[in-house]
């Protein structure tokens, strides 16, 4: 992993712009996709796929939160997928099999919302490139990678404008490689990377995902 520091980004649409020219090999490429994990990831894997001419699709993702301090995670879950930690003897595991289902009943509603009524690119056979904003912990990302996965691609690569080290190493031991813009052993909030991080919802997800097809179908 390229070890890069003190990137000035502007925000997180810069920031994928910058990161496209570590993966301008995929341009135009038939057999690649660019995967969002929302909701800020998808801001940066649009303007991967504009610049690389590549389709846009979403992977939506959630926490499951501790069930007496909500500030902590405890894992994340995906669709098909779950990456959980070794929980304390006080996290019961009807708690987490519980929030799982509630997850991904959430999970479903997100993506009824973001596709409608299209159907999402088939991955199996393409190299995937896997992109979200920051790599604080590995959670998510590895949940969303181990989805991926289960569809047989060709190849998954990370693509990250913020990365923490050990969120970093973990992700590489299962990726087929790892592009980023900067490397940080505490990562902080993205105010402190990006001048303007604002907040990203549904609906903008949504915006973002549509422009994308209709690009792609001129």
């Amino acid at each position: 992993m390229e070890w890069t520091r003190n990137i000035l980004i502007q925000d997180r649409e810069h920031a994928g712009k910058f990161l496209s020219k570590r993966l301008i090999h995929f341009a135009n490429a038939t057999n690649a996709v660019v995967v969002g994990i929302p909701h800020g990831g998808v801001c940066v894997a649009s303007a991967i796929a504009d610049a690389l001419n590549l389709p846009l699709e979403v992977m939506p993702c959630r926490k499951i939160k501790h069930p007496v301090d909500k500030s902590r995670n405890i894992g994340s879950v995906s669709a098909n997928e779950a990456c959980v930690h070794d929980c304390p003897y006080d996290v019961p595991q009807d708690y987490i099999y519980h929030q799982m289902a509630l997850i991904r009943h959430a999970i479903d509603h997100e993506n009824r919302f973001y596709y409608q009524e299209i159907e999402p690119t088939m991955l199996t056979g393409k190299t995937v490139i896997l992109v979200d904003d920051i790599l604080q912990s590995s959670d998510t990302m590895m949940a969303c990678l181990r989805s991926i996965k289960k569809e047989n691609p060709l190849r998954v690569i990370v693509a990250v404008p913020i990365v923490g080290v050990e969120a970093g190493r973990r992700v590489k031991s299962e990726a087929d490689d790892i592009v980023f813009l900067q490397m940080e052993h505490s990562i902080g909030s993205g105010k402190e990377y990006f001048f303007n991080f604002p907040r990203v919802d549904d609906i903008k997800v949504r915006e973002i995902l549509n422009k994308s097809r209709a690009l792609k179908t001129v």
